[in-house]
């Protein structure tokens, strides 16, 4: 729930410009195919000398037509009109459309519109896209507003909102931004330029809720007009599917003496369809002798199919007008409905407060379930839907172990889970009243409830009521699985049921006895071990065995037990049999002073925990040291090198009553020896280089220190180059030192890292640290002078010393003519001063050089340009002119 104020000037006591557009927007409805109707409304100062009978409209698709003015609507009260102007057009195809419509002239004027020119030369430009695609459903239909696109007026150091109460018929949501108005040919004006945010010049703030739309600016300090444009997007499965921009024109005036009416807040609220929905709405004013008129809108007003009812009604405060909807299944969509109720008084100036509030119309959930048990299936039946011409199917949910859900009329998208209902299977179409849960054990319960799917299944109904069920038992139930004796060959298990509680033994008479049959794994117990004794009566026979000679160590082993007596007068026919049960078959994994340990089985009741045994033989005595809700449980705390030994015993039962509970079985014996697989944690490496000793100095911290407690070496690894192939380069063989020193032929350039080993036994080295590089600090230096005169000083042309991260050079020498004197690769250069072609020495003067030196870096090899000049002299009493 929203309220917003708003304000109305009957008059206005400042001057107003000669004005042209003022607000507008295009929507658009789909007519059927590829066509639709495109409404442009713009608001315009009714005085103005600027009218626009007619306006073109770009569709998108390289199409502009021209559109004639269809109506003109006077704004009581204000200098202002509202325009409409109507047209059609066909697409050929499949596209995102952006549909713009300009107009050379806004009104002069505006503060925060133009910049340093005046907002009468800002273009005034409306735009929405329309998306055409077969992924969205049939042609989308754009928002439309209950209001026009005409000035709103805001009071100096008051607080104003805005609502631009935008409807959606197609039931998409909408998500409402701020964005900057359009200039000419729907291109943004330029923010900080030619466009400022009210704010920025009018003072105060300004915000945006972008679920409700309601825009509000607190307390404005400037008066005049200012521009705003709102973008209304809509979303269709959380996918955007077009929008309009609609842009409003508001005018801070000065010098306001009345207060807004107030509406009583009305919360958000649902309503199952079918249902009625009815409240009060509640308006006063502050000022005595205001009369107030109170209206709503949004599209409950407008649906085709029993419409709500609220009545317009005008009177002094308190005013109090009923609104009343009686909903329909057509009503039943994914989007909230939003309604807005705007309360408006008839002081001076005119002020208004708008209140939004939102109705969900959630579908019917499924009623009247009865659950009918047969064979080991349950045939769960509802009644038929009240919304069976929107409805698209249904979802059933089961459960062994249900919680109550509360009881929540209005929900939907209810998530299950927390009850332990798990979603089993679903059905298509209203007319389908009934599902079949088949393969069911015997001995336990069983709980539904169903949901009804709407809107293309991503809405769901909340669920209905639960029925419980479980299977007729009128065959053994099977209730313990237990190994006894681990072992390849001489293994034991111990295998118990249940005698049949619901057979009628009149109608199938005895001798009963049972049948016991095995198999190796989870599942297909197919051989044959052992018959019971049998008996005239069913209460007396034999309900245990003990499985000998079997191998339980290298797998589970599955049993199960079928019931034969006299049927149809026919002996030895068979009753029926129990479901597959196995014995629970425990796995061990040894890691770094732990043992993971993890088991499975396949049994017809519910195992609640499990209970862990260990001892250190194999032979016991056993010690309990824990549960686990789950099938692992990991043994900490434990030596590395010395065996330890488990077993698991599960804890469980059946759900319907007189079936012994709890059911206790145990795993076959295992042992294992922890080892240390697990690599420490990796060091946290730094560098320090040295560029004058050509070394790099690395550093990282102790992993024993922090998070691993048997690191007993490092291994460091180097690249010369980014990117290239790392190779270890020494070893570090303590884990208390934590420093290496590198040196690579005077070069530093160079990415490392470090890893640390544990313990040699296991020898498992860590993740790489992280990375750290440092790159080389080339230095090469030519000097601009030498004297090449024999006397044994300065007779070289070379490179100031030392250099150093240097390669190779390429230099030319030229004369004042630009002949080359002298070339060199050779990083010391060693130029006598004599000329390459001839010998002789040259003459002295200065000479140019440019010299490419190939420096040595992280990268590769990265050449640098030297260019400049050196004089020569060689006292010879020779110039080169200079």
């Amino acid at each position: 729930m929203k309220q917003i104020i708003s304000l109305f000037l009957f008059f206005v006591p400042i001057a107003i410009f000669s004005t042209h557009n003022r607000g507008g927007e295009i929507t658009y409805k789909h007519l059927f195919g590829l066509t639709y109707e495109f409404t442009i409304s713009t608001c315009t100062k009714s005085s103005s000398p600027a009218d626009r009978p007619e306006l073109e409209i770009d569709f998108g698709d390289g199409q502009i037509d021209t559109v004639a003015r269809e109506s003109i609507t006077p704004i009581p009260g204000y200098d202002a009109q509202k325009n409409v102007y109507r047209i059609t057009h066909s697409y050929v195809g499949s596209g995102t459309y952006q549909i713009c419509v300009s107009d050379p002239n806004r009104n002069d004027g505006i503060i925060n519109v133009g910049g340093t020119v005046s907002s009468d030369n800002i273009a005034f430009s409306i735009q929405s896209q329309l998306v055409i695609s077969p992924f969205i459903g049939a042609g989308n239909n754009s928002v439309t507003f209950a209001d026009c696109p005409c000035p709103e007026y805001a009071c100096v150091n008051f607080a104003y909102c805005y609502n631009p109460e935008a409807i959606d018929e197609d039931g998409d949501s909408l998500g409402y931004e701020l964005v900057v108005p359009l200039d000419e040919n729907c291109s943004p004006l330029f923010l900080g330029v030619n466009y400022t945010y009210p704010n920025t010049l009018g003072g105060g703030s300004i915000s945006l809720d972008p679920l409700t739309g309601d825009f509000c600016w607190n307390n404005p300090g400037l008066t005049g007009e200012y521009n705003i444009a709102i973008k209304i997007t809509e979303y269709r499965h959380g996918v955007p599917i077009g929008y309009v921009i609609r842009d409003i024109q508001i005018t801070v005036i000065p010098g306001c003496n009345n207060e807004p009416p107030v509406i009583d807040p009305i919360p958000d609220t649902c309503v199952v369809a079918g249902s009625n929905i009815s409240f009060d709405v509640t308006a006063t004013d502050p000022d005595f002798g205001d009369n107030i008129t109170l209206t709503g809108s949004g599209l409950p007003f407008t649906v085709s199919s029993s419409p709500a009812n609220f009545s317009s009604i005008t009177g002094s405060s308190p005013i109090t007008s009923p609104f009343s909807w009686t909903t329909d299944c057509s009503h039943i969509r994914l989007a909230d409905y939003q309604i807005f109720f705007k309360a408006e008084d008839n002081g001076f100036p005119e002020l208004s407060s708008t209140q939004s509030m939102n109705i969900k119309v959630v579908p019917p959930a499924p009623s009247g379930l009865t659950a009918v048990p047969l064979g080991n299936s349950i045939t769960v039946f509802w009644n038929a839907n009240p919304c069976s011409t929107v409805c698209e199917g249904y979802n059933i949910y089961r459960s062994s172990n249900a919680l109550p859900i509360p009881n929540d009329p209005c929900c939907y998208n209810r998530d299950l889970t927390p009850f332990n209902y798990e979603l089993i299977g679903s059905v298509s179409g209203s007319g389908v009243l009934s599902y079949t849960d088949n393969g069911l054990n015997i001995g336990n319960q069983y709980c539904y409830v169903v949901t009804g799917l709407y809107e293309n299944g991503l809405l769901e109904s909340c669920p209905s009521d639960s029925v419980c069920s479980s299977l007729i038992q009128d065959v053994p139930v099977i209730t313990h699985v237990s190994v006894v004796e681990t072992d390849v060959s001489t293994g034991q298990d111990s295998v118990i049921w249940a005698k049949p509680t619901e057979l009628d033994t009149a109608l199938i008479p005895g001798p009963y006895y049972y049948k016991v049959y095995h198999g190796n794994g989870f599942t297909g117990a197919s051989t044959l071990v052992y018959t019971t004794a049998a008996s005239g009566f069913l209460s007396l026979t034999d309900t245990f065995f003990v499985h000998s000679g079997i191998n339980t160590v290298d797998s589970a082993n599955v049993y199960r037990v079928e019931l034969y007596a006299t049927i149809n007068g026919v002996p030895d026919s068979l009753v029926g049999g129990t479901n597959d049960a196995s014995s629970v078959y425990l796995s061990t994994a040894p890691n770094d002073n732990r043992v993971i340990l993890s088991w499975t089985e396949n049994v017809p009741w519910i195992n609640n925990y499990y209970e862990i045994y260990r001892s250190s033989a194999f032979g016991g005595p056993y010690a309990f040291i824990g549960t686990s809700s789950t099938q692992s449980y990991v043994d900490s705390n434990l030596l590395n090198g010395v065996e330890y030994c488990y077993y698991v015993r599960s804890v469980g039962g059946y759900s319907v009553p007189g079936i012994l509970n709890p059911l206790l079985n145990r795993s076959q014996r295992k042992c294992e020896t922890p080892i240390d697989l697990t690599p420490p944690c990796p060091p946290t490496l730094d560098i320090e280089p040295d560029c004058p000793d050509a070394t790099s100095t690395l550093t990282w911290n102790n992993p024993n220190n922090s998070c691993a407690d048997d690191v007993t070496m490092y291994t460091v690894y180097y690249t010369d180059t980014l990117g290239g192939e790392f190779t270890a380069i020494g070893t570090v063989n303590s884990a208390t030192d934590t420093t290496f020193t590198f040196s690579n032929n005077g070069s530093i350039a160079g990415c490392y890292y470090v890893t640390a080993t544990d313990s040699i036994q296991y020898g498992n080295e860590s993740d790489s640290s992280n990375v750290v590089c440092v790159d080389n600090c080339p230095i090469y230096f030519l000097p601009n002078v030498f004297t090449p005169n024999s006397d044994g000083q300065n007779d070289l042309f070379i490179p100031i010393l030392p250099y150093k991260y240097v390669q190779d050079i390429d230099i030319q020498i030229f004369n004042r003519w630009g002949q080359v004197v002298f070339t060199s690769t050779d990083p010391m250069i060693r130029w006598d001063g004599r000329s390459m072609e001839s010998g002789a020495l040259v003459p002295d003067g200065v000479y140019y050089f440019i010299c490419t030196v190939n420096t040595i870096r992280l990268s590769g090899i990265e050449p640098v340009e030297l260019t400049g000049v050196l004089h020569l002299f060689s006292n010879t009493g020779t110039t080169n002119g200079n």
